[in-house]
């Protein structure tokens, strides 16, 4: 395989680029339905406020660290551009902090300069470091997000393509990707370049989402666990009418781009998706009226939450521990995990589940579940730019991540200190289980190193199987997952547009998002008849719909033709 070092800096190419980036994200706006938007998102491995992807274990003898050869005859030094996760903000101001790095740089004779955008400004600061074209050696960031793709981005001479690089000199990711052919397949441009190395999916727990209910209601009530939508209605009533719930399912206004679970049940999602090969767009197709229908019902009676135009977290929060809500969307740790946390001492009788992904009639599978790909393409991909002058170097030093050694510092810290092995089992000590300092697990592993959000390496499950203490979140993980695999029939992956098309796709999501968004607010809320629905439809036609859906089914064909 080939691999050079882009030459120059393109500057001609910075007066377009600023344009795609002004007209905001091209297609990864299409891959939202992999990503959960609950508030704060989870602590594991996630996808952009998806849960966690948690790094798993290959199987025995899948990997061998590759640290010897991966060391520099003399040390390196690597600037790091990344956003610092929550996880780690909260207790650290660089990850250069991090022990797990530390000890790295023992091992690899490389030094990391990481550099932090503010976590409020970190699109834009990304934006002006792009335009400047003053790069750091590496950048860790969502690439599928660049407009025009990762080739774009390797066009516009920001990163290098690493298809010679990765063959020569990283044997971990180079044989992972060979056992994992859907991996491999996704982190390639349509060309069949490689760009990033990534943050991989390849344990068995893929969904960490769904709708979660007060079980502790239901068993007083006498309710059987809802399964379809007409059965839902029934548990909402009853929340309502019997334990005096003021809004039985919460949720805020951000989260109308996917209220899973009950607009999915109606055979569609809120964006592209894929109907026997063909792209379709839910909100223009006739299901979603039926959807509306249903939580304009549901809002004029209260079933609802009547707040959710203005809710945020904090609101989300007080409607559950303040008893005024049942059910809501939400992840394993993120939400319930939280709440039973919350909760402990104010009722002890407080119980949450998680509820299956509800269908419209009995007997039905759902299709629409948040599973997520071998590659968590939104986070945690690493490239390296055209500043880099070691690139060799700098592909063996991330190569160490995909090896054993590196595996189990990145996702269990320094032996000794944040875990022991019992039984050839990784576990974590009380230095993460039990904080002296009384920091959260979360928090407590984000001190010392990266296994509870997207970063360069490899899931494992051991990491979820002690991150996740309560029952009731190990039985979210086994209901969320039971049809996890029928997404892969329905799921757009992780396409790209081409570079040509960029704007063109930014442009016309930008408008059909806040159409869609202000007009679905208003169906549900009543004031927007839902008689203007075929108005509605029509408006997304004049917003170019239609063209939108053809860029995105050329990108899926040449997904799909991807080697």
């Amino acid at each position: 395989m080939e691999q050079k070092r882009a030459a120059g800096s393109k500057k001609a190419t910075w007066g377009k680029r600023k344009q795609a980036w002004g007209l905001g994200v091209t297609v990864a706006l299409a891959l939202g339905l992999a990503a959960g938007c609950q508030n704060g998102g989870d602590s594991g491995k996630t996808n952009s406020g998806s849960e966690a992807s948690a790094k798993a274990s290959p199987s025995a003898g899948q990997t061998q660290s590759a640290a010897p050869s991966a060391t520099p005859a003399k040390p390196l030094s690597l600037t790091y551009w990344a956003a610092l996760n929550p996880n780690a903000s909260s207790v650290v101001s660089n990850l250069n902090e991090l022990a797990m790095y530390k000890e790295m740089e023992k091992r690899t004779n490389v030094k990391l300069q990481f550099k932090h955008p503010a976590a409020n400004q970190v699109d834009e600061q990304f934006k002006l470091m792009i335009a400047s074209h003053d790069l750091p050696d590496v950048i860790e960031t969502n690439w599928v997000s660049y407009p025009g793709s990762p080739t774009k981005a390797i066009e516009d001479g920001v990163i290098i393509k690493l298809n010679d690089l990765i063959d020569a000199n990283a044997p971990n990711l180079k044989k992972l990707l060979a056992q994992n052919p859907e991996a491999n397949k996704q982190l390639r441009t349509d060309r069949g370049e490689l760009y990033a190395f990534p943050s991989l999916t390849v344990s068995k727990n893929r969904v960490f989402s769904g709708l979660i209910v007060r079980r502790d209601w239901l068993d007083e009530l006498k309710l059987p666990m809802p399964q379809t939508i007409a059965d839902w209605e029934t548990v909402l009533r009853a929340f309502k009418e019997k334990k005096g719930a003021t809004a039985p399912f919460t949720f805020m206004y951000n989260q109308l781009g996917v209220v899973y679970g009950f607009l999915e049940a109606f055979g569609i999602n809120n964006d592209f998706y894929v109907d026997n090969g063909k792209i379709k767009y839910g909100p223009a197709q006739p299901a979603f009226k039926q959807f509306l229908e249903t939580f304009h019902r549901w809002y004029a009676e209260g079933l609802i939450d009547q707040d959710f135009a203005t809710n945020d977290g904090k609101m989300l929060d007080a409607n559950i521990t303040n008893e005024k809500s049942g059910a809501i969307l939400g992840f394993v740790g993120g939400t319930i995990g939280k709440y039973i946390d919350a909760m402990k001492a104010k009722n002890p009788q407080f119980k949450l589940a998680a509820a299956q992904y509800p269908v419209l009639n009995k007997g039905e599978e759902p299709k629409f579940v948040r599973r997520e790909w071998d590659y968590n393409y939104t986070g945690g991909a690493v490239a390296i730019t055209t500043a880099n002058k070691n690139p060799a170097e700098t592909v063996k030093y991330l190569d160490y991540l995909y090896g054993e050694e590196g595996h189990m510092l990145e996702t269990f810290g320094v032996e000794g200190q944040t875990y022991t092995m019992k039984n050839g089992y990784p576990t974590y000590t009380d230095l993460i289980m039990n904080n002296p300092d009384k920091l959260p697990i979360a928090s407590a592993m984000g001190k010392y190193f990266r296994a509870n959000y997207p970063s360069p390496g490899y899931s494992d499950d051991r990491y979820m199987e002690q991150y996740y203490l309560y029952p009731e979140q190990k039985d979210a993980l086994k209901v969320w997952a039971q049809y996890a695999d029928n997404a892969l029939k329905v799921l757009v992956p992780p396409v790209s547009t081409l570079p040509e098309e960029a704007s063109e796709m930014a442009r016309i999501m930008n408008e059909l998002n806040t159409y869609k968004v202000e007009m679905t607010t208003k169906f549900i809320m009543g004031t927007e008849s839902l008689a203007q629905f075929d108005n509605y439809t029509a408006q997304l036609k004049k917003m170019n719909v239609d063209r939108a859906i053809a860029i995105m089914q050329a990108a899926l064909d040449r997904y799909n033709n991807r080697k």
